[in-house]
């Protein structure tokens, strides 16, 4: 059976469903790591429904695409309600007789809180799973605030004094009335067990689940600990599907033992979310496996009016709520403007299937496009013949393939792309490692530290395979230079030739402008003169753009550039009047 989006107490979640009694509710990470490990954990719960276990997976309140904000008072009472209600709900829509929660990361201090006020309640889950658990609210301050300090950020602007005191854990926001209670949450540390049945799982050298489990079995709690390796690498970098085999141990810990069947089909509901400015519906389109997106209009508006629609593609390999949720904080921005949105994964990455015959997570390939035109479609059927589409990043490039021949799509908006070709696709770790975007200058610099250089020569592999990316670099700038290939150029003046309206934005001194001046030239001088494409420089902002007094600017750049666009829609005469033409050797600089 096909997992079913689903709402309820304003959380957004998907239930996967199963003939089994014995039911599963999964806490993931927060913020970070939970972009980071979303697609495996997706798949966690394919797995654990494949082995005829019903399961919940859901978004926090305030979280992906959850209502609310995570500035928002009472964050630490509203998550721990969201895990209670979603044991509820999977109750009530397949009448399971054995609940199983599971916590991972901060996951695991929610779930293990949770747990134990299900039982005062005399509503208690028979079994608890915690996956390199947090194991108190101060250790999970303490992460949160090292996590915020290690991302090298800019020096910004004050923030406003409402967002002065807040902790900027990428992108999300701490404040300190959220900080104060998460502190004095220790579920651990109750005289009681949180379960009869307990795991505790964490890498094999980790001490606390040998002393949690022995503090647990002496009240008399069935508790063992479990030693699985790769669970801390799993939220430091977006993980394929794949990378769930390494939660097998716990699926079977899970699974075993005999589980009745009976479970009953989830009831057929209407998974809508309404906030105060928007309302939002899960929707699949598509020919063959249908790919997954979330349609936000606004509440008191036309849903097909003269407003062209947005079309939200992924940042890199993170699902369609965007890094630090930046997606949906401006869907549903720009829904209080009037303007209806569809943020979208492209196959193989967030909650759409896999692309046959390739892996997950790749980047810059080629049948993104077929992904981006199935978008279109779909919009167009809704009323929507005018079109913008907003990508970061590795979003940025086919968000600028997008207009080139279709005329539905009227603008475009990328943010640090940092390729112009699309091909067979690069996985989120090869890119990583090859730091492509750097220049050749820095990139040997880094490496010939001579830390570096020791470890490379004595392994020789490693000085073959320096010795071939410098020999690919130096051929490809040789092409591009020599003008054998001036892929990013011709498809800038074809966008301009057809009349889209571009606004490209790049942080300044972003890792991608090595790539955009060996392309376009020093500053992007080979755009003077295009008109339609607008080039715009962002002080002060780092690559994933979650530095919120960034984000600030961008909103005033994007509202900017739709203003422009409903300009040249009902007066064509005036499209040029709102900085289109500015062939500026430099790009406009912001901020």
């Amino acid at each position: 059976m096909k997992p079913t989006p689903m709402v309820f107490e304003g959380c957004f979640g998907w239930l996967h469903p199963a003939p089994g009694l014995r039911g599963v509710v999964l806490c993931g990470p927060y913020g970070h790591e939970e972009l980071c490990v979303h697609r495996a954990w997706k798949s966690f719960a394919e797995n654990l429904a494949a082995a005829g276990l019903p399961t919940l997976r859901f978004d926090y309140p305030g979280s992906g695409d959850s209502a609310g904000d995570d500035s928002e008072p009472d964050r630490v009472r509203a998550w721990l309600d969201g895990v209670k209600a979603a044991v509820r709900r999977l109750r009530e829509d397949t009448g399971v007789t054995e609940l199983v929660l599971v916590g991972f990361r901060l996951g695991s201090l929610l779930a293990t809180a949770a747990a134990l006020e299900l039982t005062e309640d005399g509503q208690g889950v028979d079994a608890l799973a915690l996956l390199a658990p947090i194991t108190s609210g101060r250790k999970a301050v303490r992460e949160l605030q090292t996590l915020a300090t290690m991302v090298l950020r800019p020096v910004c602007n004050p923030e406003p004094p409402e967002r002065a005191s807040w902790l900027n854990v990428i992108g999300m926001p701490l404040t300190p009335e959220t900080a104060l209670a998460l502190s004095g949450l220790a579920p651990c540390d109750q005289p009681v067990p949180p379960a009869p049945r307990i795991l505790i799982a964490d890498r094999p050298d980790a001490k606390t689940p040998v002393k949690l489990a022995a503090r647990w079995r002496a009240m008399g709690a069935a508790a063992e600990p479990m030693g699985i390796s790769g669970m801390m690498e799993m939220v430091q970098q977006p993980q394929r599907a794949q990378a769930a085999a390494v939660f097998d141990p716990v699926l079977r810990w899970i699974a075993a033992g005999p589980v009745a069947t009976g479970a009953t089909p989830p009831p057929h509901r209407p998974a809508g979310l309404m906030t105060t400015t928007a309302v939002e519906r899960p929707v699949f389109f598509g020919k063959g496996p249908e790919l997954f997106g979330i349609y936000c209009t606004p509440v008191l508006a036309d849903p097909a009016g003269s407003r062209p629609a947005i079309l939200f593609l992924n940042s890199g390999a993170t699902h369609h709520v965007g890094s630090g949720r930046a997606t949906v904080v401006q869907a549903r921005r720009l829904a209080a403007r009037g303007y209806c949105s569809l943020r979208i994964d492209a196959a193989g990455i967030g909650d759409s299937p896999d692309r046959p015959g390739l892996a997950d997570n790749l980047l810059y390939h080629r049948e993104v496009i077929g992904d981006l035109r199935a978008a279109l479609d779909w919009l167009e059927a809704q009323g929507h013949a005018r079109v913008v589409v907003i990508g970061l990043c590795a979003g940025g490039t086919p968000a600028l393939h997008a207009g080139l021949g279709d005329d539905r799509v009227v603008g475009q908006v990328a943010l640090n792309p940092g390729r112009f070709e699309l091909g067979d696709g690069t996985a989120v770790a090869e890119l990583m490692r090859t730091v492509a975007f750097r220049s050749t200058t820095d990139y040997l610099l880094e490496a010939l530290k001579p830390a570096r250089l020791r470890a490379s020569f004595r392994k020789r592999a490693r000085v073959t395979g320096l010795a071939k990316r410098l020999a690919g670099r130096f051929v490809r700038k040789l092409l591009i230079r020599t003008g054998l290939t001036r892929h990013a150029l011709r498809m800038f003046r074809r966008l301009s030739a057809e009349g889209r309206r571009v606004l490209l934005v790049y942080s300044s001194g972003d890792m991608t402008l090595a790539e955009f001046h060996l392309h376009l030239g020093d500053g992007g001088r080979a755009l003077d003169g295009l008109s339609g494409i607008e080039l715009v420089y962002l002080d002060r902002a780092d690559h994933s753009l979650t530095v919120w007094e960034a984000r600030d600017r961008l909103n005033l750049l994007i509202d900017r550039h739709l203003a422009a666009l409903d300009t040249a829609a009902t007066d064509p005469a005036a499209s040029g009047l709102a900085g289109w033409d500015l062939g500026l050797p430099s790009g406009e600089r912001v901020g």
